[in-house]
């Protein structure tokens, strides 16, 4: 049977191959189909996968650094963005190996009694939240997942046939 720290590792390797998969998916579009509003939360297959980026790059720092901030922050996009001009395709497809390296390497460093660690904030009425690294991992993930899935809806509302980015067809690599 799988560790806790085992499964999770897969849950991260599987994002990031899904993540590579997208990027790779728009390599062949053009700026204007790139950063074209489609109406989804982000508006652009760019933007989007931005925030997926971003997303993954602060909850890496988070989880490297053992520390949350208070909670009004932990969703605030503007805290953790790249000042202008935000990276094009080509420096997301350079940047971003980094995040899923380090994220994989801080999380193979773990013993399993160390996946349960609680980092704690300040919610706005003053009570503590606490999460785990395991809850922040499944997040993490799971966040971004869920934006992927846009990318492949805008895809196809382009009329871009989208990669498979299913966690089952990682499995089957």
């Amino acid at each position: 049977m799988a560790t806790t720290r085992e499964l999770l590792l897969n849950d991260i390797d599987y994002s990031a191959w899904a993540d590579q998969q997208l990027l790779e998916a728009c390599s062949n579009l053009t700026t204007d189909e790139l950063s074209r509003d489609l109406g989804a939360s982000h508006r652009s297959i760019l933007e989007t996968l931005r925030h997926i980026f971003y997303a993954e790059r602060v909850w890496r720092n988070r989880l490297l650094a053992s520390k949350l901030p208070p909670l009004i922050e932990v969703g605030d996009q503007r805290l953790f963005e790249d000042p202008p001009p935000e990276p094009d395709l080509n420096s997301l497809k350079q940047k971003w190996p980094e995040v899923w390296h380090s994220l994989h390497r801080w999380l193979e460093d773990l013993q399993e009694p160390d996946i349960s660690t609680e980092l704690s904030c300040l919610k706005p009425d003053g009570e503590e939240l606490r999460l785990s690294y395991s809850m922040i991992v499944a997040h993490l993930v799971n966040h971004s997942t869920l934006h992927r899935g846009q990318v492949i809806s805008m895809l196809r509302t382009l009329g871009v046939r989208p990669p498979n980015v299913d966690q089952f067809s990682f499995y089957l690599l």
